[in-house]
């Protein structure tokens, strides 16, 4: 049993913390076994599903799946904590969740196994603890496999777990479940933005055959005409079938698909970049402010706008439009973003493995827009206020979950 602290910590705590195995101070039970798939799905019992484990550090009352009361079965209780004990990567092996509730009839999926614990620990201490950094690299240093990686209940319990004092195990969970808490009312507040988004999209866009949106702007009146994507559009920049020398470090960012889908490019996700005789020398055409970038290959129908960032291009999986005969970009990009829009590009993909779109069937795609400017950029500008308040939300909420990451990494040890 060895003796530790960790980097940060609260006011009056000055102990060291013992390490204790898993083995030393619980025990492990089964999920459900016996069961073929006509037992599932009906019943007045209830199972813990391996999603629910998965995904949430504290499991939830409303990812439980309905099965028939068996009594020769392994009831869960509240303080029990449940392991997965398969995926396709060791870095997801193990993966931990508390059971926080009292409930009756309720079981464990036959892919996790759980652990009940015969001393007393916080809660939401083992919740946080148990996914810090630390306890995820021992756990993932035990899977095995090739191609799918299991972790045995046998290794696990030879897991040696940070055990602070009960009054300091509740500080540090209490301080995790209002970090948690916080994060999960930023994420519902994002997910109802870009629900309110979907609505709008769905409203200010005509739909089912009208020439007219549901929502519409004062003082616009014209019905909105139907035009080949060839007409509203010019392709600027076109690499496809070109792969130019890169680099990690050179000054001209590389954009590729995972950079883009988003009002502007992410530059944070640029992982290759060109330096300046190939910039100059070996690209056919240059990006300007207000392109389009549109991605033909992979993941297809991503949009985004382009910055004013002169020194970027992009890679042979996208392809950049500009706008023509007085269209505006902004609304373009919505236009664009439009889940019925996107259908149509994805009618024209080829290819099973890798989907590819030509760009010479793209621009024969027909699309409805305003044929007033004004009323364009009324509505571009509508939904770039809304995506900047978007992604404004998803810095915070980013900033959060690193926030979160770095007391994990500092509060255990």
């Amino acid at each position: 049993m060895s003796k530790k602290s960790p980097q940060l910590r609260f006011e009056g705590f000055t102990d060291d913390w013992e390490e204790r195995k898993l083995g030393d101070v619980g025990n492990t039970f089964t999920g459900l076994t016996g069961k073929t798939k006509e037992d599932f799905g009906h019943g007045s019992a209830k199972f813990v599903t391996y999603v629910n484990v998965f995904q949430n550090p504290i499991a939830t009352l409303d990812q439980l799946d309905a099965i028939e009361i068996d009594e020769k079965q392994n009831q869960v209780q509240k303080g029990d904590i449940f392991f997965t004990t398969s995926s396709e990567t060791p870095e997801e092996v193990g993966m931990s969740s508390v059971w926080t509730h009292d409930t009756e009839n309720v079981y464990l999926n036959s892919f996790t196994f759980g652990y009940r614990p015969r001393v007393s620990f916080d809660l939401n201490y083992m919740a946080s603890m148990l996914r810090s950094p630390s306890i995820r690299k021992k756990i993932t240093f035990l899977a095995q496999g090739i191609s799918r990686y299991n972790i045995s209940k046998t290794k696990m319990l030879e897991i040696e777990i940070p055990t602070p004092t009960l009054s300091e195990q509740e500080k540090i969970g209490s301080f995790f479940k209002q970090l948690d808490n916080t994060i999960a009312l930023h994420q519902r507040k994002l997910d109802l933005l870009k629900e309110q988004k979907k609505g709008y999209l769905q409203k200010m866009f005509p739909k089912n055959g009208a020439k007219v949106p549901e929502l519409r702007f004062a003082g616009f009146a014209d019905d909105w005409e139907e035009r080949k994507l060839g007409d509203i559009v010019v392709k600027a920049i076109d690499n496809r079938g070109k792969t130019p020398p890169t680099s990690e470090n050179d000054k001209y960012p590389l954009l590729e698909v995972a950079s883009i889908g988003g009002y502007y490019p992410n530059y944070s996700k640029v992982t290759k970049f060109v330096n300046y005789n190939i910039f100059n020398s070996w690209f056919r055409a240059h990006l300007k402010k207000g392109d389009i970038l549109f991605s033909t290959v992979g993941n297809t129908g991503l949009a985004t706008l382009m910055d004013d960032n002169q020194d970027a291009t992009i890679a042979q999986n996208i392809v950049g439009f500009r706008a023509k005969n007085s269209n505006v970009p902004e609304f373009l990009l919505q236009m664009f973003k439009l889940p019925s829009n996107l259908k149509k590009a994805k009618r024209i993909e080829m290819g099973a493995v890798q989907p590819s779109i030509k760009v010479s069937q793209l621009i024969e795609v027909q699309y409805l827009l305003p044929k007033c400017k004004h009323e364009q950029e009324k509505i571009g500008s509508f939904f770039k206020q809304l995506d900047d308040t978007i992604a404004l939300h998803q810095r915070k909420l980013d900033l959060l979950k690193e926030q979160k990451k770095g007391f994990l990494q500092k509060m255990f040890v």
